[in-house]
């Protein structure tokens, strides 16, 4: 084989088309999902832990459940609730006079659809970890505030949130490392398709390297990739050592 020096490398900056787009989706698939889990994951935190509320335990367990399934299994699932004539999604959506969509067929929807799963499966892990911070945060400050006149939203953002900031900040930045490795769910549900409308960095890589055997191309891609997240990872360890004064 003849020596390419470093054109595989020069491959990941100025590679086609679909490169690109493998890149933007999955940062589209990473802010969206981050955004709507941790909104998910701290609205359920939050009323779970008002002290009125009955049958904890039960709702607990059932909003851990996604969590414990495996990525695969997840992504089978949602297939036949996706799926345009026998799935559940679309049953619903016809009890409310909404005609049936191609969740996974439909470029405009394919993205969409498998955000919704990757949420609908991890919003969990974001709701435990954020509920695991209101119950170690003491009550006293939250206390002061209500007496002194605050309304909830006011305890919520000037007391509770920045109280929680070094948690808000680890749960985020691991949930993004995570997410920029998402393959599995994308793999059994689209592909990649339709076209390359749900493609993303790890699905990329897999397909040249394995499919089309570039293996060099491949493996020159997989290197930046890793030395990409090895950097949000060092990111993630200052950002600790700061918020918690390692």
């Amino acid at each position: 084989m003849p020596f390419v020096g470093l054109y595989n490398y020069m491959y990941a900056f100025t590679g086609d088309a679909v490169l690109r787009i493998a890149f933007a989706n999955t940062v589209i698939v990473v802010i969206v999902a981050i955004v709507a889990e941790f909104a998910l994951g701290m609205t359920l935190a939050i009323l779970l832990s008002r002290e009125n509320v009955r049958f904890r335990g039960v709702f607990r367990t059932c909003l851990l459940a996604p969590m414990l399934m495996t990525p695969v299994v997840v992504g089978v699932l949602w297939r036949f609730m996706f799926h345009p004539t026998f799935g559940i999604v679309n049953y619903i959506l016809g009890l409310l006079g909404i005609g049936a969509m191609q969740w996974l067929s439909d470029i405009r929807l394919a993205l969409g659809s498998s955000i919704i799963v990757d949420v609908w499966q991890w919003t969990p892990f974001m709701f435990l970890v954020l509920y695991a911070g209101l119950q170690s945060i003491p009550r006293e400050p939250q206390e002061a505030a209500r007496i002194d006149g605050a309304s909830r939203l006011d305890i919520l953002r000037y007391v509770v949130l920045p109280m929680m900031r070094p948690i808000i900040t680890v749960v985020v930045i691991f949930r993004m490392i995570d997410l920029f490795k998402i393959f599995d769910i994308i793999y059994v549900l689209t592909r990649g398709g339709p076209g390359d409308a749900t493609e993303v960095l790890t699905l990329y890589i897999f397909r040249v390297g394995l499919n089309y055997y570039y293996i060099g191309r491949a493996a020159a891609l997989s290197w930046i990739f890793a030395l990409g997240l090895s950097a949000l990872a060092m990111v993630y360890v200052r950002m600790m050592r700061a918020e918690f004064r390692v």
